[in-house]
């Protein structure tokens, strides 16, 4: 800690004062009517006597291509609208295994919402907008053979106005299964561990840690000016990544919570991610650099800087939003930025661009859908883009030729700040859930190491205990155990019945169909999006 703060002392001031110019970047995409901000402000996820505050569909969202004929996302429907916050909403987060999605922003709060599987097939059809004549299949229980549904189209490939809507969709509960709070300003970022730990970030100059059996803080970990980006080890939660504005990135020890090593890079962090093997970082500023670290001693050892060829003359459209690596790659990496671009980078070496949204003064940060088909943001001109991407790109022999693609799709999503795709790729429509309690015990108990400097040899619920004893950080206290009350209620999640063909079956689980993109927004509301396009063999 010593070492952090020791000269910060100078550059402290100069620190907040473009921090706070950062800052208005953030809040210039949030400024809207003052009046209706009012109105919006009245009600919440958590406000029992507020009418309205959740509205469900399903209503048939318009999709515009751009460039290309035909739509991968023709049939995309909006199922929910939840009033989740108070103000705008900065940062939404699935947890890996898709069971419950944390949403935060200006409110201070997190809320949790757990994801639910919702019988809305029969409820589209009552409404029109699933007719046996112009889908291809529209029963909950996959009924009639493959010449059937083939004969059902007169011989017709299938067409973006074609929909197979399964037996269960994507729903999130109605009220979150857990809120947590704490901080005193804005959240900025979130991070899930594997075993259903949490972190948060703040313009509070704090990250804090929870988890889903209690509501209270388990540690808090200072810093000296906003902490703008957070996130876990891959393959040792007991360590994670910060950025801040005090131009900082440290690592952290979450037993001893006490900073393992940092490095000064004179520039203000705006994103850092782990690489997926947790043996490096990327970090990335308010300047647009964008930098490599090795971290397998979990110290911060320089490698490389990757050029991302920013011609942007203002420092303000250069800021590096955010990273995600592609599923399934251990080195391509999905780079936002804020001169309207999105990179793929492999390693050192860019690969490809994608443009056609707008991001130029908002922490808008783009993802991969989990079948790494497709990548998706949102945009400040209140519109969610989707590219399609193609994984087998290699770079360029050319110097300074990099692969364009503008091609696109997309559709309007009023104040949209966050667009993320849910993390599950199953196309027939089947995700994990435990079946009781015991099922959230046994995952604290088997990763409870999280809080403890050595491997698991006590369960979570002493070591909590043990912490909570020795804690002398103000707010940060743990319950002596799992309050049953608080325990997270699942149940066996139904599977459909339906049966596809293998081919029909591989072509849905690499196309656009099933996937479920969800958005949040300035106006604190949270809307999940499903496509239920099927789509044509010959375009995959």
């Amino acid at each position: 800690m010593e070492r952090s703060s020791s000269g910060s002392s100078n550059g402290g001031a100069r620190s907040r004062r473009r921090g706070s110019g950062w800052l208005r970047t953030i809040r210039c995409v949030a400024a809207y009517d003052a009046s209706s901000d009012k109105g919006r402000r009245s009600s919440s996820a958590t406000d029992d006597s507020q009418e309205g505050a959740a509205r469900h569909g399903p209503d048939r969202v318009k999709v515009r291509p751009y460039g290309k004929s035909g739509k991968d996302f023709g049939g995309l429907f909006m199922n929910q609208e939840i009033h989740g916050h108070r103000g705008s909403i900065w940062t939404i987060k699935f947890s890996h295994d898709g069971r419950y999605l944390a949403t935060a922003g200006e409110d201070c709060v997190i809320h949790v919402w757990e994801v639910l599987q919702s019988g809305r097939m029969r409820e589209m059809e009552d409404n029109g907008t699933c007719n046996p004549l112009v889908t291809m299949v529209c029963d909950d229980e996959g009924e009639g053979s493959h010449s059937e549904k083939k004969a059902l189209n007169n011989g017709r490939s299938a067409s973006s106005d074609q929909l197979r809507v399964p037996a269960h969709v994507f729903a999130l509960s109605e009220k979150p299964v857990i809120t947590f709070a704490g901080h005193s300003d804005d959240v900025l970022d979130l991070c899930w561990s594997k075993s259903q730990y949490l972190l948060s970030s703040s313009m509070d100059k704090t990250v804090r840690l929870w988890h889903m059996s209690s509501t209270y803080c388990l540690k808090a970990f200072s810093h000296s000016d906003y902490v703008t980006c957070i996130q876990f080890n891959p393959v040792d939660d007991r360590y994670f990544i910060s950025g801040s504005l005090d131009e900082k990135v440290r690592i952290w020890s979450i037993p001893k919570r006490e900073i393992v090593d940092w490095v000064d890079l004179h520039e203000m962090i705006t994103a850092a991610c782990y690489t997926p093997d947790g043996q490096g970082a990327l970090i990335g500023s308010h300047k647009g650099s964008c930098h490599v670290y090795d971290t397998s001693d979990n110290m911060l050892h320089y490698k490389k800087q990757i050029d991302l060829q920013l011609k942007k003359k203002k420092s303000s459209q250069k800021k590096i939003t955010g990273f995600q690596f592609v599923p399934g790659s251990s080195s391509k990496v999905i780079i936002t930025s804020a001169d309207s671009r999105i990179r793929v980078a492999d390693g050192f070496e860019l690969l490809h661009k994608f443009k056609g949204f707008r991001n130029t003064s908002s922490q808008i940060s783009a993802c991969s859908a989990a079948n790494g088909r497709y990548i998706i943001s949102a945009s400040e001109d209140s519109n969610v883009y989707i590219w399609r991407y193609s994984d087998d790109s290699k770079p360029s022999r050319k110097k300074n030729i990099i692969s364009v693609t503008n091609t696109h799709e997309r559709f309007h999503c009023e104040s949209v700040t966050v667009a993320v795709a849910w993390p599950c790729t199953s196309a027939r429509m089947t995700w994990r859930a435990n079946s009781s309690k015991q099922d959230d015990l046994d995952c604290v108990s088997s990763n409870g190491h999280i809080l403890d400097s050595g491997p698991a040899k006590e369960d979570g619920i002493s070591a909590v205990q043990q912490q909570s004893n020795n804690s002398n950080h103000n707010g940060d206290r743990a319950y002596a155990t799992w309050p049953e009350e608080l325990m997270t209620k699942t149940k066996q999640s139904p599977k459909s019945n339906t049966s596809l063909p293998d081919e029909v079956d591989q072509a849905l689980s690499e196309s656009a169909w099933g996937l479920v993109i969800v958005t949040a927004g300035r106006d604190g509301r949270i809307r999940t999006f499903q496509n239920f396009g099927f789509p044509s063999i010959t375009s995959i």
